[in-house]
């Protein structure tokens, strides 16, 4: 049985009558060719059956093309729908899209400048970095890559590197949040959350300005951590953990508060199952309002108030950014585009 040959990158120059230097400036999007050349080499390549070797490329180029890296210090579930969303972005447009990630979270966040040195010699076309905290020797290593020709974009946190941003307004969600329930009549509020992380912490003075604006004395308000740390201080467990151990502080107080803000919708329904099996009512004993808008909030036994994110539309504005960096379509100053939240009205806020 005859060896089937490989095509090769003459085939498909022949094929599409162009030299074998102009078809690989055609493949690779380096250098000056027409769009009509580009397309007839794209053509003749599908219905040759080529396919270009990344290694091959990489040597020439400096650069893997059509791979971008997805950079996550932490993968909880808003940050795994991201990836989700920006994945699905990409491998629909022929990108291939590998994640980087420690894959859970901590106090004393893990060095994660070996992760991005492995994610940089990679070499990939592009990458996005969706993290919350970027370390000075980290960003260091990205614009490093960026002065090798390589494309960054940022998401959610703004970081002092000269790259696109899609960045979500975490402090308006917040106020929308705490002007929802104190609209709602409410001025014994709570703010539950991870407090032990830097994220709630810068929060926390945010929460006391929006109810000083509403003349509501801050000291009636409470902060409720969730912290569950184990021994050696990793945070192992679930959001589902946390919302159990939420339930059992609030059961445990003398002067409860009629309302609370949790930033975290699968805590808030977590929080708001336990209590209904303890007795309590939701939202007649307590008002529950979530920040994120997962689907888990619309889900559970009590339909949960959430300050929905735009998780699907930041994902695909960063790879649209993304894509005008590679395919030259924008070479401009770098851009910043900010979201906000909006307030999903539901079952678990009453009005007193």
């Amino acid at each position: 049985m005859p060896v089937e040959e490989s095509v090769t990158l003459m085939d498909v120059a022949r094929a599409a009558g162009i030299s074998k230097a102009t078809a690989s400036r055609a493949l690779s999007g380096n250098g000056a060719v027409s769009s009509s050349v580009r397309q007839a080499v794209k053509d003749a390549a599908e219905r040759l059956g080529f396919e270009v070797n990344p290694y091959a490329q990489r040597l020439s180029t400096g650069m893997a093309r059509n791979v971008v890296g997805l950079f996550a210090l932490t993968l909880d579930y808003m940050t795994w729908q991201s990836m989700s969303h920006l994945h699905y972005e990409l491998a629909s447009r022929g990108y291939e899209a590998p994640l980087y990630t420690y894959g859970y979270s901590q106090e004393d966040w893990p060095d994660y400048r070996p992760l991005l040195s492995t994610l940089s010699r990679q070499q990939p076309q592009g990458i996005i970095c969706n993290t919350f905290k970027l370390l000075p020797e980290a960003a260091e290593l990205l614009r490093q890559y960026q002065q090798k020709g390589g494309t960054l974009v940022c998401m959610h946190t703004p970081h002092d590197i000269p790259c696109d941003q899609i960045l979500l307004d975490r402090e308006a969600s917040l106020r929308l949040a705490i002007r929802h329930l104190l609209e709602a009549g409410h001025q014994k509020i709570g703010l539950c959350g991870f407090v032990t992380r830097d994220l709630v912490k810068s929060l926390i003075p945010i929460f006391h300005q929006e109810l000083e604006n509403y003349g509501v004395d801050p000291s009636l308000s409470c902060l409720i951590d969730t912290n569950t740390n184990t021994k050696d201080g990793i945070y192992m467990v679930t959001d589902e953990v946390r919302g159990a151990a939420l339930a059992e502080k609030f059961c445990q107080l003398k002067n409860r508060p009629t309302a609370l803000c949790v930033i975290n919708d699968i805590i808030a329904t977590t929080f708001v199952h336990q209590i209904l099996l303890a007795g309590f009512q939701v939202p007649e004993d307590v008002s529950v309002i979530a920040i994120d808008g997962m689907p888990v909030s619309l889900y559970g036994m009590v339909k949960i108030t959430t300050v929905a994110q735009p998780r699907y539309e930041m994902a695909a504005k960063a790879v649209e950014f993304l894509l005008q960096r590679l395919d030259g379509t924008y070479r401009g100053e770098p851009r910043k585009l900010v979201y906000t939240g909006e307030v999903i009205a539901r079952d678990s806020v009453r009005k007193i």
